[in-house]
């Protein structure tokens, strides 16, 4: 079966990713952040524990609340799950090549 008429697009690329987890009083939350140039300066943020992933920017996290839904985020812990992932997207702005004095890498 060819796939010429339904491939919409297909790019490789190298990016860097990150695996990271924090804890709530009352949860855990891991997460990967796929650092890439293909969403238009935002990152893949996956929440393993719900499996739910968005493209994240600065700009997204101005109002907490909307990390429930996108990436099932308690609602008690979206305020400081957002204060969390805006130290991670910051890392996006810097050079994608890691950084030995990256503000996480210190953590």
């Amino acid at each position: 079966m060819a796939f010429d008429e339904e491939l919409l697009y297909t790019v490789s690329e190298t990016s860097r990713v990150r695996f990271t987890g924090i804890e709530t009083e009352t949860s855990r939350y891991d997460f990967g952040f796929v650092y890439t140039h293909q969403f238009m300066g935002k990152v893949l943020v996956v929440c393993m524990q719900t499996g739910q992933s968005a493209l994240l920017d600065i700009h997204a996290l101005e109002e907490p609340r909307q990390l429930y839904p996108m990436l099932g985020i308690a609602l008690r812990d979206t305020d400081y799950v957002a204060e969390f992932l805006r130290l991670c997207l910051d890392e996006s702005g810097q050079e994608q090549e890691q950084s030995p004095n990256s503000t996480l890498e210190k953590m």
